[in-house]
Order: structure tokens, then C-alpha cells, then sequence
């Protein structure tokens, strides 16, 4: 067996209740404390489970034919297959500790062109009432996997480059992205990335029917307008059950993905056990990049922000494990941040220190009074065991644009980094 069935706490409240049943009688959505078998014999976690999908009801009865639940009815779902398989066992290691090469930078900046040009011809296809070329969206995907596996900072620092008016095929790219390096992160295998990542990618695809004055109204929405806004998880499971050669993992993620555990989401107002772990990734990657973008009716917010409501929605909205790990899959200081020193320097964040996050390499680009200058990498790894460097470590994240610093022109004229 490759798979662990871990506890996820906070989905059962004190009221749930107890009963001894058998294996066949297993639903989704139950959570299983007791075994007709020692704890010992098989993989499961001795503190209980939590079901989450048919595959994890079907590893249960290879060991067992009867077990001990505990289970609210009013959060019970259909036994229906989720897209993916419960948190792996063992897990992977999702990079490696030296910095990308320029080769890594060149792959993946050819990556970041075709995936934001099939993205727009998916939404011209859907305007126009045409199919969804899924064969060529498995091909970008696959791409965009290996490259994540490969070298990860590489693809989150060309995914700085944004445009306001493309906002939407741009965010289902970096969405994409994003989920595919966090399901990394958190240890699946490429074959579960790959299915991320087409789900990600299409989680929005509904918005191309959103009528574009509602879609890129710079004020707030009124309430009927939000109610269009809102349609469009119901038209993108419309557009994606249309095509057979879909799994039900993007049709899920597409409808969902504004769902909270609550159940005060839309369009459904599912409960926690409604919400399958594939689309909990996908909200969580959607409203860090929604935070983090620039939009018509504001800027952009530092990764801090976006991390920030993640954490305030931690237990209520959002899955308590996948915010804590989200937290440490983006880490302090991300790819393209742009940070301040201590001793008042700025620069931008080249690649992350998975051994020391705080410590991760910049390309210095203003000094101490704010003004620019000669551009060189900072290895703050390095700089940190020397004596009196204290000043080059990292006061601060600012917002993309202080001083002058965006870091999309520094990423479109190809700085070099090595």
C-alpha cells in the first residue's frame, strides 16, 4: 500500500456519533476509529481517519470487514470517486537545494508563452462555442509538471510576468502553476500533478461567458452583478461536462472552488466532507493569486497579504492542514518578491533556500539611499556566516512597485541570474 490515511481534525464536531458497521456500509465523509484488526497490520494511522473517497474505502476492506465510525449524518456525502487519493505516505522531496540553471529559466519561460497562449485560445474556443482542445492541454500541463519538478523557482519567477487586461487566462496559468508546485510540495507523484494541473488551469474557464463589463467593472458589484459574477462556477461545470475525454477531478474544481467548509461558499454551500481534497488545493492557489495579482479595481498585495487571508480563513474556509502547508510550500519569501535589507537595500527574491528560507538569493538592484545600482546576486546563505554582513539579510517583503522596482521588466528583458 503507497497511501496513508492521516486525520484531518475539525471535520467532526462533539455531537458526532459511533456504530460498529460493516465495510460495505462505508460512505465518504466518515471518520473511522476502530479496526477489526491490530492498528499494527496495516497502514492506516492508530489515531483514526477520516474517508475522503471510494479508493480509500476500498484499501479499508483489503484489511477489514467491519470497522468503528464516527459520523455526523448531516455531513455525510454520496460515495462518489474524488479525483485524488489521500496525503502520501512518504514525503517527497519536492526540490532540490541548488539554484535553477539557465537552462531551467529558458525551458520554463517557453513554457510560460504556450501556456498563456493555449489559455486564450481556450477562452476564444468557449466564446465561440467550440470545443476544448483537451490533448493539447494535457501536453501544456505535462510540460508545466516536469518543469515544476525539475526547478520550481524557475517557473514561479517567470510567472511575475502579469497584464491587468489578461487577467483571467493569465490567473488559470499561474493557478495551474502554483497548484501544481504546492500538490509537489505536499508529495504526490506526477501522474496526480498532471490532474491538478488541468484542473487548475480550467478552474475559471466559466468567466468566459461572465459579461465583461461585470467581469472587468473597476467598482464594486452590485448585487445582481455579483450574482453573474458568481454563475460562473455553474457555467464552467456546464462547459467541462461537454467534454467526455474530461475526468470529473475539473469538473469538480470548476464548480467548487468558491466552496468553503463552512458552507457559507457558492454555488452550493457545501460542507467540509462535500469538498474534495483536489478542489481545497485549488481554492487555496486561486485566492493567493487572486491577492497577489494586480486588478482592474486594485494592485497587487505582497505574498505576506496572500498568505495572511489564508491564515485568517484557516479552520472556517479553508483546510487547516492545507493552509499550514501552503504556508510552508510558499514560504516567507517567495520567488519575485521584492524585499527590503536591513540596511535599507532592495532587491528581488532569485530562487528560495529550502534549508533556510530566510536566507534566499536576490539580485540587489537599489542601495541604501533607495537609488539603483550596479545589479549583483546576493547569496544570503553565504553572506550570513560572515562577520559584520548582518545588514544584507532581509528586513522586509514590500510591494511590487516600492521604489520603482517591478519585477515583471526585470523578468521580460531576461536578467541574468547565474
Amino acid at each position: 500500500m503507497s497511501k496513508v490515511l492521516r486525520t484531518r481534525p475539525g471535520y467532526f464536531h462533539a455531537a458526532a456519533r459511533q456504530a460498529r458497521i460493516s465495510v460495505q456500509a462505508l460512505k465518504v465523509g466518515m471518520r473511522v476509529v476502530e479496526l477489526d484488526c491490530p492498528w499494527t497490520d496495516t497502514p492506516f494511522v492508530f489515531q483514526g481517519f477520516r474517508l475522503e473517497n471510494v479508493q480509500q474505502i476500498a484499501e479499508v476492506a483489503q484489511y477489514c470487514r467491519e470497522v468503528v465510525v464516527e459520523y455526523d449524518e448531516d455531513q455525510w456525502v454520496p460515495p462518489t470517486a474524488h479525483a485524488l487519493p489521500g496525503t502520501p505516505a512518504r514525503r517527497l522531496r519536492p526540490v532540490v537545494a541548488h539554484a535553477p540553471t539557465v537552462k531551467a529559466y529558458e525551458s520554463a519561460a517557453r513554457l510560460q508563452d504556450d501556456a498563456r497562449a493555449l489559455t486564450r485560445s481556450i477562452m476564444d474556443d468557449v466564446r465561440l462555442g467550440r470545443v476544448i482542445n483537451v490533448k493539447e492541454i494535457r501536453s501544456t500541463v505535462s510540460a508545466a509538471v516536469k518543469n515544476v519538478i525539475d526547478s520550481p523557482d524557475a517557473v514561479m519567477w517567470l510567472s511575475r510576468i502579469r497584464h491587468r487586461d489578461a487577467y483571467t487566462s493569465e490567473h488559470c496559468v499561474n493557478v495551474g502553476l502554483l497548484a501544481i508546485n504546492f500538490a509537489r510540495h505536499l508529495g504526490h507523484g506526477e501522474e496526480d500533478l498532471n490532474t491538478i494541473g488541468i484542473a487548475a488551469m480550467l478552474h475559471d474557464v466559466g468567466k468566459t461567458l461572465t459579461p465583461l463589463e461585470v467581469l472587468n467593472k473597476e467598482g464594486a458589484l452590485t448585487q445582481e452583478e455579483f450574482e453573474l459574477m458568481k454563475a460562473h462556477t455553474t457555467e464552467g461545470r456546464n462547459i467541462l461536462m461537454a467534454h467526455r475525454n474530461l475526468s470529473h477531478g475539473p469538473v469538480d474544481v470548476a464548480y467548487g472552488h468558491h466552496e468553503a467548509l463552512d458552507g457559507t461558499g457558492y454555488p452550493r454551500k457545501l460542507k467540509a466532507s462535500g469538498i474534495p481534497e483536489m478542489t481545497r488545493i485549488v481554492t487555496l492557489c486561486d485566492v493567493y493569486d487572486a491577492v497577489t495579482s494586480d486588478r482592474c479595481y486594485r494592485k497587487g498585495q505582497p505574498s505576506l497579504r496572500g498568505l495572511d487571508v489564508l491564515q485568517r480563513g484557516r479552520g472556517s474556509k479553508y483546510d487547516e492542514r492545507l493552509v499550514d502547508e501552503y504556508v510552508r510550500c510558499i514560504g516567507l519569501y517567495p520567488t519575485g518578491s521584492v524585499v527590503e535589507l536591513v540596511n535599507g537595500a532592495h532587491g528581488i527574491v532569485l530562487s528560495t533556500n529550502y534549508r533556510n528560507r530566510h536566507l534566499p538569493r536576490v539580485l540587489l538592484v537599489r542601495d541604501e539611499q533607495h537609488e539603483p545600482c550596479a545589479e549583483r546576486v546576493l547569496d544570503l546563505q553565504k553572506l550570513s556566516g560572515q562577520g559584520g554582513m548582518e545588514g544584507w539579510l532581509i528586513r522586509a517583503v514590500v510591494p511590487n512597485g516600492a521604489h520603482g522596482i517591478r519585477v515583471e521588466e526585470y523578468v521580460r528583458r531576461g536578467v541574468q541570474i547565474m
